[in-house]
C-alpha cells in the first residue's frame, strides 16, 4: 500500500511540476492606434497607406512571478516587408502591473509608468486644429474625455481616457499567452 501511495504522490508532484509558469517574455504586433466605433467602423494609424506600409506597435511583455511589464514600440513594414523602427509614430508606452490568478485565467491590472513621443497634448488641454476648418463653427474639445498624466520630466500630458490604466485577461497556452483574445508568442530562451 505504501508503494501505491508513494507512486501516486510522485505522479501528482510530476503533474504539478508540469503546470506552465507564466514567467518569461512574450511578443506580438498590434495595429497602431486601432479603434472600433459603436457602428463597427475600424480605424488605425496610417490606414490610407495600408497594406503597402503597415504600422504597428511591437508589444513586448515580461512576466516575473506576479508582476507584468508591457512595452510598446512603434514599428512599420515597408513595401518589401522590411521592418523599420520608428522614431516616434504612436509613441513609446510602458505599463506595469500585478497579476491575479482566477482558476485557469489571470487578470492583469496595469498602469502607465512611462511614455515618450506620444502624440497627445503636452502642457495645455487639447484644442481643435482650426487651420483647415471654418473657425466660426469650431467645436470645443470635451476635456471630460481626457485624463492627465505627469511624465518623468514633470510634464502634464492630456491622454484619452482609458490610456493610463488598462486591465487584461490572460490565458496561458503551450506556445505563448492569450491576452484579451490576442495571441502573444513566448520568446525562446537564448542559449549562453
Amino acid at each position: 500500500m505504501q508503494k501505491v501511495i508513494l507512486c501516486l504522490t510522485l505522479f501528482l508532484l510530476a503533474l504539478a511540476g508540469q503546470s506552465q509558469s507564466l514567467n518569461g517574455n512574450y511578443f506580438a504586433l498590434e495595429l497602431n492606434g486601432l479603434s472600433i466605433d459603436t457602428a463597427g467602423d475600424v480605424s488605425f494609424y496610417m490606414q490610407d497607406a495600408f497594406p503597402k506600409e503597415k504600422w504597428f506597435y511591437e508589444v513586448n511583455i515580461t512576466i516575473k512571478d506576479t508582476t507584468i511589464t508591457i512595452d510598446k514600440y512603434p514599428v512599420y513594414f515597408d513595401t518589401l516587408n522590411k521592418k523599420w523602427y520608428s522614431a516616434s509614430d504612436g509613441g513609446f508606452l510602458t505599463y506595469k502591473g500585478v497579476l491575479t490568478k482566477f482558476n485557469d485565467l489571470y487578470i492583469a491590472e496595469t498602469k502607465l509608468i512611462d511614455c515618450d513621443y506620444i502624440g497627445f497634448s503636452i502642457y495645455e488641454p487639447p484644442k481643435n486644429d482650426t487651420a483647415n476648418i471654418d473657425t466660426t463653427k469650431s467645436e470645443q474639445i470635451d476635456l471630460a474625455k481626457f485624463e492627465t498624466y505627469i511624465d518623468r520630466q514633470g510634464h502634464k500630458l492630456y491622454l484619452p481616457k482609458g490610456t493610463i490604466t488598462q486591465d487584461f485577461i490572460l490565458r496561458p497556452d503551450n506556445e505563448g499567452l492569450w491576452i484579451n483574445n490576442k495571441f502573444y508568442y513566448r520568446r525562446k530562451k537564448q542559449s549562453a
